[in-house]
């Protein structure tokens, strides 16, 4: 009879207890909460979009909220209101431009600057830096160039503010760049706004190549919003990197005049709104790494932007090159306010992040067996196996997946899935990283042959 009710007692413990968990178990799945935002970005050609989509190609927990950010590239006929998924509050939270020029032309249809214009007036996020900001002004006031006079008449107008950047003056700072050893590192004052005022330093160090001083317009839009200072432009570029117009004479080069910029004590970046949508802009690219000290040096060499002709370019040295992480928190945190997310839930400063460095983001190519055999134009393209190759600083599991369903994981670096799936078509392939609550995912869109 004691065994008996031993048994019981026991029994009747172990169903209490089940029961305990589940409802522990049913209950924290109720309280857990994941809230996806849709980041629409603007592609273009210059790297400087991909570094930004590897920023923001990320999630982050607050209490019992795990947010993440959804990056999608969106085609110019999306952002007019056609195509697949096209530009709405309803498909996007936030529209990102980044260092670009093709919005300027874009800008000029009545129908990609209205829909975009509607998108933010009805609660869609904006976020430009540089060029995106460029776009998103005013325009200039005294326009004296072509390109000035094509950047006025694509400006979406959704800022009251002009931009000064000058041709002959700040822009400079990008025609003469070295790449990725040029720009300028610039101190920028930032104010106490909530996207800024976590900083660690203040002035924070940013990169700068030739983008704008912003300043109050005089446009009188009724859904134009307040101006609210974010950081201020404390260094002068021309001060800080003098670099000069050069000329060849008798097959001598000789300076012809130095470069001088007027930015310093204008806005380098700002929040505000239009209608009922919120807007950051950025003259300056905390997308991009930058240098803590250093000097600037001039020597000839060939760009783009001579169209590869010789002529003097610059380059910064001689200082403590940072993380390429070191700004994101700032992107981050522009994003997230800009769709809307509270003040006491904005991204962590966290340099979690995940690159995808086999196949090449950067230069799509045809792929068999793992060996690049050609460019490939019309997108990456795999037959065979692949050797999936990651790079990450921070420690943790990578997860592989297909088209949203997880493959293969590796906890060890070098973090590598050797493909071998047998599919065809287009398919995304995507790479995620965890790390004290912040998450960063890399991702690629191949078209793979493999019977």
């Amino acid at each position: 009879m004691r065994m008996r009710i031993r048994n019981m007692v026991a029994f009747t413990f172990v169903l209490v207890s089940l029961f305990s968990l589940s409802f522990s178990h049913f209950s924290e799945s109720r309280t857990q909460k994941i809230v996806y935002k849709e980041i629409a970005v603007y592609p273009s050609i210059v790297p400087a979009i991909k570094v930004l989509e590897y920023a923001i190609q990320y999630g982050w927990k607050i209490n019992d909220v795990h947010y993440k950010f959804n990056v999608t590239e969106i085609s110019r006929q999306e952002v007019m209101g056609f195509g697949r998924k096209p530009l709405t509050p309803e498909n996007y939270d936030v529209f990102v431009i980044g260092a670009s020029a093709r919005q300027y032309v874009h800008g000029i249809a009545f129908k990609w600057k209205d829909n975009v214009r509607s998108f933010i007036a009805n609660g869609g996020g904006y976020v430009g830096i540089c060029g995106g900001a460029n776009e998103a002004s005013q325009g200039m006031p005294h326009p004296s160039s072509v390109i000035d006079r094509v950047i006025d008449a694509g400006a979406l107008g959704i800022s009251n503010l002009y931009i000064n950047d000058d041709q002959n003056e700040e822009w400079q700072y990008l025609y003469k760049s070295s790449g990725i050893n040029g720009g300028v590192p610039i101190a920028c004052k930032l104010s106490d706004h909530p996207i800024v005022n976590v900083s660690p330093d203040n002035p924070r160090v940013i990169r700068y190549e030739g983008g704008p001083g912003l300043y109050i317009a005089n446009s009188t839009d009724p859904l134009l919003g307040e101006i609210i200072p974010l950081a201020i432009y404390v260094e002068e570029p021309s001060e800080k990197a003098p670099i000069h117009f050069w000329k060849k004479v008798n097959g001598e080069w000789r300076i012809e005049k130095p470069i001088s910029t007027d930015i310093k004590g204008q806005y380098a970046a700002i929040a505000t709104t239009y209608g009922k949508g919120r807007i950051v802009l950025f003259g300056p690219h905390p997308e991009e790494r930058t240098t803590i000290g250093g000097h600037v040096i001039e020597f000839p060499g060939r760009t783009k932007y001579t169209l590869f002709r010789e002529g003097y370019i610059y380059s910064w040295v001689d200082g403590n090159v940072t993380d390429w992480t070191y700004n994101w928190w700032i992107v981050r945190r522009s994003v997230a306010w800009a769709a809307g997310i509270p003040d006491e839930h904005l991204p962590p400063i966290s340099n979690v992040s995940i690159y995808l460095t086999q196949p090449n983001t950067w230069h799509p190519s045809l792929y068999i067996n793992g060996r690049a055999i050609m460019p490939a134009p019309w997108g990456t393209t795999i037959i065979g196996s692949m050797p999936f190759t990651i790079h990450t600083d921070v420690k943790g599991e990578v997860i592989f997946s297909v088209d949203g369903k997880v493959c293969y994981s590796d906890a060890t670096p070098p973090y590598i899935w050797n493909f071998d799936l047998s599919i065809i078509g287009k398919h995304e392939i995507s790479a995620e990283i965890s790390n004290k609550g912040n998450t960063a995912y890399a991702k690629i869109d191949v078209f793979i042959f493999n019977l």
